[in-house]
């Protein structure tokens, strides 16, 4: 399964999970979900470190992050 096809099936599912669940529960639930990915992948520094980062995203204005030159927008 390609990348492409692999986010269109997580997107699809979270449409039709969206329909029948609260929005938020739902987002919470995925985020758990990508969140044990993250940590399945990455060495316990890495995951530290990217925890960090998501801790602190609200804290940063948009001129803060990089341009994003990728072509789906996704660089992980």
């Amino acid at each position: 399964m390609t990348f492409e096809e692999a986010y269109r099936r997580y997107e699809q599912l979270t449409v039709e999970l969206s329909q029948t669940n609260d929005t938020m529960e739902l987002a919470g639930a995925m985020m758990g979900q990508a969140m044990k990915l993250y940590k399945m992948v990455l060495t316990p520094d890495e995951f530290d470190a990217l925890m960090i980062v998501i801790s602190k995203a609200n804290e940063l204005d948009d001129t803060s992050w990089p341009d994003d030159e990728t072509p789906s927008g996704t660089i992980h």
